[in-house]
């Protein structure tokens, strides 16, 4: 019988599992980076190690016994060293979420049912003890909501929602990652290579991008690569879309609401720099870690006969969030509110992603679309 059970069976309730955080000692000594499975009894506050020997070490919700489990087992109640990690009720927070997907979700079939899926859970899961620090809450609660309906723009966060409107001064993270800019070059046959790992707010990275592309000008051909690119900000996606569209060309979605009608969720941004020669051959690279503004661009430009895709399916995230719904325990929902589709097909990527034209190993993917544009700049010669 493991040592989980057994404090089970004296807790009269299920021990929590925990990770030992890095730097406390853990199995291997101070600073020691291997993790290690602990019980926790919640009502003895007991923490036993289920592998032996090891030493006294100290970690953040008390005193770690010592001793060979080979041999003995310890237990003893010690007090925290440290005031101990808030255990608050999620219950109250769990059915908010529900009654927000019922009332607002995009898809009022889906959200009734993901709502109903919810309230069972409170009653099978015990979500009334959850402990951990407020980020830590907020993935739990992001789970369920998940698990109960699949839509990968469905997150709870912890603190208020954000603001709508970006702040004026970009924060450091965004400064340090070069608002997501993360390659401007020029591969052999005069082939642009543009890596986009982020979409920071259109404000703080416009004149980046126009530098950018100004570098980028006199390419015979374009990579730009959005791989691993989670999404961001829609306005910046449009202005890098609408560079490779002609002068006034329409709106590439239509955005609609839970009722079905038509709404405008987000204006057209156009660039401020020249846009690129509409022959000029684009190749956009895409894997299951581009989703959300990434899949747009990805999706828009193929619709619109502009761009040839190479490499991975995409992850699926095609719905519109545009705020925050305040939750009890001080988290935020990110409401999925709005559906989009394309002007030409009617459809979208939601669930399914969007498909390469061209398939590639991660490996080869960026050599692989130089060779394409490469054969048809010289096909183009003849």
């Amino acid at each position: 019988m493991g040592f989980c059970k057994i404090l089970s069976a004296m807790c009269g309730a299920p021990p929590v599992t925990y990770i030992c955080p890095r730097g406390t000692g853990g199995l291997d000594g101070p600073g020691g980076g291997l993790t290690c499975p602990v019980c926790i009894c919640r009502h003895l506050r007991i923490l036993i190690h289920e592998r032996g020997p090891f030493h006294m070490s100290r970690a953040r919700s008390g005193i770690v016994m010592a001793g060979s489990l080979a041999t003995t087992l310890m237990v003893a109640t010690v007090a925290a060293a440290r005031p101990a990690t808030p255990c608050p009720d999620l219950r109250p927070t769990v059915n908010a979420i529900a009654d927000a997907l019922e009332r607002g979700y995009v898809l009022p079939a889906r959200g009734a049912e993901a709502a109903d899926r919810l309230r069972h859970g409170v009653r099978e899961r015990d979500v009334s003890h959850v402990c951990g620090d407020a980020p830590a809450q907020a993935a739990i609660l992001t789970d369920m909501t998940r698990d109960a309906l699949n839509d990968l723009h469905l997150r709870v966060a912890p603190g208020p929602p954000d603001p709508l409107t970006p702040p004026a001064r970009p924060d450091a993270d965004a400064l340090a990652d070069n608002f997501g800019i993360r390659d401007v070059s020029r591969l052999p046959g005069g082939i642009g290579y543009l890596r986009l790992s982020a979409w920071a707010p259109a404000p703080w990275v416009e004149a980046r991008l126009a530098n950018a592309f100004a570098l980028l000008r006199d390419s015979r051909g374009l990579i730009i690569d959005v791989r691993g690119n989670p999404g961001g900000d829609g306005g910046t996606v449009s202005m890098v879309e609408r560079t490779f569209l002609p002068d006034g060309a329409p709106p590439t979605f239509q955005d609609f609401d839970r009722a079905g009608q038509p709404v405008s969720v987000e204006d057209v941004r156009e660039p401020a720099w020249p846009r690129f020669p509409k022959d000029m051959p684009l190749v956009i690279l895409i894997d299951r870690g581009s989703a959300s503004g990434s899949e747009s661009l990805a999706f828009s430009l193929r619709e619109e006969h502009r761009a040839t895709l190479v490499g991975g399916r995409t992850a699926g995230a095609a719905h519109v969030v545009r705020d925050g719904v305040l939750l009890p325990g001080g988290f935020t929902l990110y409401l999925p509110r709005y559906r989009q589709e394309g002007r030409m097909s009617h459809a979208d990527w939601e669930g399914v992603g969007v498909r390469p034209d061209v398939e590639a190993d991660p490996a080869d993917v960026k050599m692989l679309a130089w060779e394409f544009l490469r054969q048809k700049l010289e096909g183009g010669k003849k």
